[in-house]
């Protein structure tokens, strides 16, 4: 009977690592959020431009504006990355992105380009 009752409880324990384990590691954290809005941020500028080649992120930089013409959000997340491409015409181009997120930074409100 003390095999059996051991033997029980042995399980009962691996059953409950077994179960908590998995859900323990697949937590997102806050770094992988900003990673993923990185990312968002390259793919849209990106897909802005015409046929631009060796597109090259040179610079980053995430903060939070406020915003007043927007009566949806008082805050938004923006990402502003500085970045180079050959245009078309083989010419270099640096220019300036923003990317802006709503609060919660699970979506693109708009974007623009400017020189730099």
């Amino acid at each position: 009977m003390t095999k059996t009752h051991h033997f029980t409880q042995m399980f009962k324990i691996v059953f409950l690592f077994i179960i908590v384990t998995p859900a323990f590691f697949s937590c997102e954290t806050h770094n992988f959020d900003r990673d993923k809005r990185q990312i968002m941020a390259k793919d849209q500028i990106h897909s802005k431009l015409y046929k631009a080649r060796e597109y090259d992120v040179t610079g980053f930089k995430e903060d939070t504006v406020e915003v007043s013409d927007n009566p949806d959000f008082k805050k938004e997340i923006r990402y502003q990355l500085n970045f180079e491409y050959l245009d078309s015409n083989n010419v270099l181009q640096k220019k300036t992105g923003d990317v802006f997120f709503t609060p919660d930074g699970s979506s693109i409100i708009n974007s623009k380009i400017t020189d730099r």
